[in-house]
């Protein structure tokens, strides 16, 4: 059994699925983050069409991966599980290299883009936030390496290593809380 498959299906489909879950859990909040996209260097003409997208593929691949960890858990239809988990891994490592690329861009630009990843932002874009999405990239990377694996196991290793993948998850939601208190504060938006 690849454990680390079970970590990266489990903090990859809590994470996007919270993502979209913030982006239409209120009024505005999808209007601040359609707002928010043309500071990533998007067209005005598209603007509307990426978020839509976005918002889109984060459900998507939330409802691939989540059923998929819990279909692998159950050792009921596993095989069907890592069918999910593979187009569920595929597809969160491209939106995680696309956003990686979009915020490095819109750094390098210092363009003042704000993360509305998770809702309102209060600080604009940093490298620490390029490095975060590079992490989730490589955390769904490592989980496409490892799901060959995936099938079998202790049952209790398989819960532990998607409880840590849930309070991995958590740590990168409030990554922007997490940082601050290690390296500081960045500029709050304006």
């Amino acid at each position: 059994m690849s454990y680390v498959a079970v970590f990266a299906i489990v903090l990859c489909g809590l994470v996007l699925l919270v993502s979209a879950v913030s982006k239409v859990r209120g009024k505005g909040s999808y209007a601040e983050f359609a707002a928010s996209v043309p500071a990533f260097g998007i067209p005005a003409r598209w603007t509307g069409l990426f978020a839509v997208a976005t918002l889109a593929a984060e459900f998507a691949i939330a409802a691939l991966l989540l059923p998929a960890a819990a279909l692998i858990f159950a050792d009921v239809f596993a095989d069907a599980g890592r069918w999910l988990a593979l187009g569920g891994l595929v597809l969160a490592a491209g939106l995680f290299a696309v956003l990686t690329a979009a915020v490095w861009r819109a750094v390098a630009r210092r363009t003042g883009a704000a993360c509305r990843c998770f809702g309102p932002a209060r600080a604009v874009l940093a490298y620490r936030h390029v490095v975060r999405n590079a992490l989730l990239l490589l955390v769904a990377a490592a989980g496409l390496v490892a799901l060959p694996g995936v099938g079998g196991g202790d049952p209790v290793a398989v819960v532990l290593f998607a409880a840590v993948g849930a309070v991995g998850a958590v740590a990168v939601v409030r990554f922007d809380d997490l940082a601050e208190l290690v390296v500081g504060a960045v500029p709050e938006v304006r």
